[in-house]
């Protein structure tokens, strides 16, 4: 069976990428081309959600021979299968199974974390007491978590499932699940049937497996704290960053999305890509004439932070030598935090006062469309 995949990147994004890994926009469609954090592992694109299709892949497959037993009144178990379908060797992480009938989520019990490319493993939801005859909706989510290097990022995703039970008939031994592909509703149909005829063919068992349909729950996300910086303020790939007070050649000319090759915006000493060095913003500390100040800059290391856009969040990792501060507080190497709106990053620890880039948002809604990043205090031309 053909399996029912999530909406991918556009055929002519994936192209244009392939023909120039340094594009930052498709020529065809006019979209930015955000690199998965992976990139040069997977060679994916991430979409306006985050998510890299390549590296994230899943599925959830009613598993064959299957039979569910249950009287009205009763329970169902509902047996399945998670199954990575990633074609590239980095697993997924199941971080959390949760089912509901309505009302609020029941967690499952899930003994296993680690989902290898390719491979799958088993899992169940109960079902709790059917009452009554008639359709009944049961929905199932599952959180996963796909990680590279020191960086995570996390989706929830549901499957829903309609189940019709039939009463009961007089000394009947009780309803067998009889599993269908057919769609209804947009869902997946499991029909529960009185198993009064002797007759029957249907020893109700599953054939063949069923892969489920499944959807992001952006809004689950949000509330369980995965994404966004809040329930309702998110940071997407697509943001677009501006950079006011730097010198000519100091930052990326046009106010773009990431678009480097790891999906990270490196700040420090080195210089930027244009002017030939391998950095994205370039930090210079400069003295009250508005000459460099020489041994000032020598402080900063040639990466000495970075930014990047995770889980809807704007992250900074202190990746110099010697830290730095955020909001007066002091940030050690290595160290990550998410950045909000009117944040202060002090480059240098022993004189905060010297270099100062202030982080601003502009709100659309319930997304932040525009970083912009001012230093303090501007370059002026003739020192840049």
């Amino acid at each position: 069976m053909a399996m029912k995949r999530l909406r991918s990147p556009k055929d002519c994004c994936v192209a244009a990428v392939r023909k120039d890994p340094e594009a930052a926009f498709c020529e065809e469609c006019g979209q930015p081309l955000a690199r998965c954090m992976a990139f040069a592992e997977c060679g994916g694109l991430v979409g306006d959600d985050g998510l890299c299709h390549v590296c994230v892949d899943p599925h959830l497959q009613i598993i064959p021979g299957a039979t569910m037993n249950a009287p009205i009144g009763g329970s169902v178990a509902l047996p399945f299968d998670l199954y990575n379908s990633s074609t590239i060797d980095r697993p997924l992480f199941v971080t959390g199974l949760w089912s509901r009938e309505k009302g609020d989520w029941r967690e499952e019990r899930l003994g296993w974390e680690t989902l290898d490319p390719g491979t799958r493993a088993p899992a169940s939801v109960t079902a709790q007491e059917f009452d009554r005859a008639g359709l009944h909706e049961v929905e199932i989510m599952w959180t996963v978590a796909t990680r590279w290097r020191a960086r995570q990022e996390n989706f929830a995703f549901s499957s829903r499932v309609l189940l019709n039970v039939a009463g009961e008939s007089a000394g009947a031994a009780g309803p067998v699940v009889q599993i269908s592909s057919e769609n209804a509703m947009n869902g997946n149909v499991i029909q529960i049937t009185d198993n009064t005829s002797r007759g029957s063919k249907d020893d109700g068992k599953v054939v063949s497996a069923i892969d489920m349909n499944i959807h992001r729950l952006d809004v689950e996300e949000r509330r369980l704290g995965l994404r966004g910086i809040t329930e309702d303020l998110r940071v997407p790939r697509s943001v677009a960053f501006r950079f006011a007070g730097f010198g000519k050649q100091q930052t990326p000319a046009l106010e773009l999305p990431i678009s480097t090759p790891d999906g990270i915006l490196a700040f420090g000493r080195s210089k930027t890509r244009a002017a030939g060095g391998e950095g994205d913003v370039h930090l210079t500390v400069v003295d009250q004439s508005g000459a460099t100040d020489t041994d000032q800059s020598l402080q900063l290391s040639r990466r000495h932070f970075e930014l990047y856009v995770e889980n809807d969040r704007l992250m900074l990792r202190a990746s110099g030598s010697n830290g730095l501060r955020i909001n007066g507080s002091a940030l050690g190497p290595d160290k990550i935090v998410p950045l909000n709106d009117g944040d202060v990053i002090e480059p240098l620890v022993k004189a905060p006062g010297a270099l100062k880039l202030a982080v601003r948002f502009a709100r659309e809604f319930d997304r932040v469309s525009l970083v912009t990043v001012t230093r303090t205090p501007a370059i002026q031309e003739s020192a840049a």
